[in-house]
C-alpha cells in the first residue's frame, strides 16, 4: 500500500514539474512566422531553405533562425524592406553574420543552419532604426518584408522569400499557409 501511494504521489509530482515547465516555456515564447526562400529570377541555384522568426512575449526581441540546403558560398543574409516594385529595398537588420556588419564567406557548399540568434532594437537599420522589434515582426508576418540571402557568384542575392499571410476561407476558417519561396525579381 505504501508502494502504491509514494508511486502516485510522485506521478502527480512528475506531472506538476512538467506542466510548469510547459506553461514557462509557453510564457516565454511568442508569435512564430516561417519565412520559405526561393530562387531569385535569373539566378541558376538548387539552394532553398527558411528563416523562422519567434517574438518573444514581451515584445523586447525576436528569435531567429535561418536553415538553408544547397548554399554555395554564402556571405550575408538580411531582412529587407520591400520596394514598390517587389524587390528587396532598405536592409533593416542583418542576420548573418551574427556580429557586425560585413559580409563573411562561408565558402563551399553547405546545409545546415546558418545563422540562429537574436534580434534586438539596437540592430534595427534603416527606416526602423529607432523603432521597435515588433515593428520588424509585424513588417515580416504582414508580409512587407522579407529575408534575402547573398552568396559570392550573387553578390545581389540568391534567394528571397515573403511571408503570405494566413487566409480565412468562407466558412471563416483560417487557413494555415506556410510562405512560398518564390522567384523574386532580379535586383
Amino acid at each position: 500500500m505504501r508502494k502504491i501511494v509514494l508511486t502516485v504521489l510522485g506521478v502527480i509530482a512528475l506531472l506538476a514539474f512538467v506542466a510548469s515547465g510547459a506553461a514557462w516555456a509557453n510564457l516565454m515564447h511568442g508569435e512564430r512566422v516561417k519565412v520559405k526562400l526561393g530562387t531569385i529570377s535569373g539566378v541558376k541555384t538548387s539552394a532553398s531553405g527558411d528563416a523562422v522568426f519567434e517574438l518573444s512575449k514581451d515584445g523586447i526581441t525576436i528569435h531567429y533562425k535561418l536553415t538553408l540546403k544547397k548554399i554555395d558560398n554564402a556571405t550575408m543574409a538580411h531582412v529587407h524592406a520591400i520596394g514598390d516594385d517587389g524587390t528587396p529595398a532598405a536592409i533593416l537588420v542583418w542576420i548573418y553574420p551574427t556580429k557586425g556588419m560585413a559580409p563573411s564567406l562561408r565558402e563551399g557548399s553547405y546545409s545546415g543552419t546558418l545563422a540562429e540568434g537574436d534580434i534586438t532594437a539596437d540592430k534595427l537599420s534603416g527606416p526602423l532604426k529607432g523603432g521597435t522589434v515588433k515593428e520588424l515582426f509585424e513588417k515580416i508576418e504582414y508580409g512587407t518584408a522579407g529575408v534575402a540571402i547573398h552568396t559570392k557568384q550573387n553578390g545581389g542575392g540568391e534567394l528571397w522569400g515573403v511571408h503570405k499571410e494566413d487566409k480565412k476561407d468562407k466558412t471563416g476558417k483560417t487557413e494555415k499557409k506556410e510562405s512560398s519561396g518564390y522567384t523574386a525579381p532580379g535586383y
